[in-house]
């Protein structure tokens, strides 16, 4: 079996390989008497860890390679086809698959992590756009991309979010998962001083395929090296038996979004309105709660492995909200470098939103419960001159605050990891040197409630247009056990990536 899937994916790589290396691939050309254009990159990276607990490796953890592959072709003037693919494979486990302190750790078992070979992994998009008029009509696998900020999704949860491997790939093309969607657009001839750019959006998904987020998974069977440190001493989660329900396709799951969008008074404003599925599941622990693992009742380092089980669902999201996007040209400072401040503010209220209510004096007595849920965060980003630093270019400052309130928040029962009041902070910032070729960055994640600490120090180097160099680092630091960003403690790595563009 394992020789099987090796040859598919020796044979995957040479494919995209062959296609990548191809002279044709680079260029634009011409099909049937209309423009065919193919584009892409191929990105290797690697990364090592400081920490040799059990939740994670010690040494090189890592060997994440990307192959995307993107081309549009214009069938006809208005009527043009878009694809995309990509293969994702994690080298690590074919590296390690003799290493004892790897497969003590049972990180040999989360191989679903080695290669991303389900259809709609290697498939990205797929979509015919057709633009008669005024309309704009799109039909495929496809993104529909609803958030203003950038660290922060609250109004974009139409598509789901692929984070198994962590918090650094921010990548639009890895992390955003693209949906079998129909979407029209309206945009009505209107033009006046205070009102431009007038358009109507409709999303329909007919849960063609249900697709969901594909979080972080709990124990080192599941979720490899990013698995969550669990803070019981002498036990850890080797893998998680979930009965989670979905919906069935076609029958169930159908989601409907609308928006309107415009310009109004020199804001581009929106009002959202979702109807459909979260992309998460809500679960519950379920008897007989947690159990030994057979044959190895015991971990590499003495503590006890355990399976947790639990029965979830896919619960109704619904919700309206309001994102405004504003230049505050007042701000323009010519002892600044003369930019104006942009300030990006998102505002989400959804109804009877369902939680799993625990017990706090006996966490395995839980029941799903409803409230309503208010989410809002405000992006500021501004580019200004500092001479003594940089004499030639701008640093570029993002700053993002996050706040959470559960409305009916219970007066006994906890929600895990959610207060009534939830608080987090953003903030990146970046410049360049020697003619845009060399880019440093630090970004640094704040959550209030917890008070733990995310940091990626980074420096990019671009040699050309075709290729790129990273080297960075990330550094968690959480205050309070059990919570925030404390179960990833032990994930402090340094990572190195090339990338090669071609097109």
């Amino acid at each position: 079996m394992k020789n099987k899937k090796l040859s598919k994916l020796v044979l995957m790589v040479g494919l995209t390989m062959a296609l990548t290396c191809s002279s044709v691939v680079a260029e634009e050309f011409n099909v049937l008497g209309r423009s065919l254009k193919l584009f892409g990159y191929a990105t290797q990276g690697t990364s090592y860890g400081f920490s040799d607990a059990y939740d994670t490796e010690k040494g090189f953890n890592s060997a994440l390679m990307n192959l995307f592959v993107e081309g549009d072709y214009a069938i006809t003037d208005k009527l043009k086809f878009y694809g995309s693919g990509m293969l994702t494979v994690d080298w690590i486990y074919q590296m390690k698959h003799n290493d004892s302190s790897w497969n003590d750790k049972l990180f040999s078992k989360s191989d679903k992590l080695n290669v991303d070979d389900k259809y709609w992994q290697l498939l990205k998009e797929a979509r015919l756009t057709w633009t008669p008029g005024d309309f704009m009509f799109r039909v495929g696998k496809q993104i529909v991309s609803w958030g203003e900020l950038l660290a922060f999704r609250i109004m974009d949860q139409i598509n789901p979010l692929d984070s198994r491997r962590g918090f650094l790939d921010i990548e639009f093309e890895t992390t955003i998962i693209p949906t079998w969607l129909f979407r029209t657009d309206y945009y009505p001839k209107i033009n006046s001083s205070w009102l431009q750019d007038l358009g109507f959006e409709f999303v329909w998904n007919p849960n063609a395929d249900f697709i969901p987020n594909q979080d972080i998974m709990t124990g080192n069977a599941d979720g490899g090296i990013w698995a969550p440190n669990v803070t019981i001493p002498g036990v850890h989660i080797a893998t998680t038996f979930a009965n989670i329900r979905e919906p069935k396709r076609w029958k169930e799951g159908n989601e409907f979004a609308f928006r309107a969008k415009a310009n109004m008074f020199g804001a581009m404003t929106t009002l959202n309105f979702f109807y459909g599925r979260d992309n998460s599941p809500v679960s519950l622990a379920v008897p007989p709660f947690v159990s030994p693992v057979p044959p190895h009742i015991f971990a590499s380092d003495g503590g006890l492995l355990l399976h947790p089980f639990s029965e979830g669902k896919y619960p109704l999201l619904k919700f309206v909200g309001v994102t405004i996007a504003k230049e505050i040209t007042p701000l323009r400072a010519s002892f600044l470098g003369g930019v104006a401040p942009a300030v990006y503010l998102e505002v989400l209220y959804a109804f009877d939103s369902t939680f799993a209510f625990t017990n706090p004096l006996v966490p395995v007595l839980q029941r799903f419960g409803k409230s309503d849920d208010f989410r809002t965060g405000m992006e500021v980003t501004w580019k200004v001159k500092i001479p003594a630093l940089n004499p030639t270019t701008y640093f570029s400052f993002t700053g993002e605050f996050f706040y959470r309130r559960i409305i009916d928040y219970p007066s006994f029962e906890e929600i895990a990891g959610l207060k009534k009041n939830n608080y987090q902070t953003f903030l990146s910032v970046n410049t360049s040197y020697f003619h845009s070729k060399l880019t440093p960055s630090v970004t640094w994640i704040h959550d209030i409630n917890s008070n733990s600490n995310y940091f990626i120090p980074k420096l990019v180097y671009d040699h050309d247009y075709k290729w790129h160099f990273t080297l960075g680092a990330q550094l968690f630091k959480g205050a309070k056990e059990g919570q925030g960003l404390q179960f990833f403690d032990n994930k402090n790595q340094v990572f190195f990536k090339v990338a090669y563009k071609w097109g």
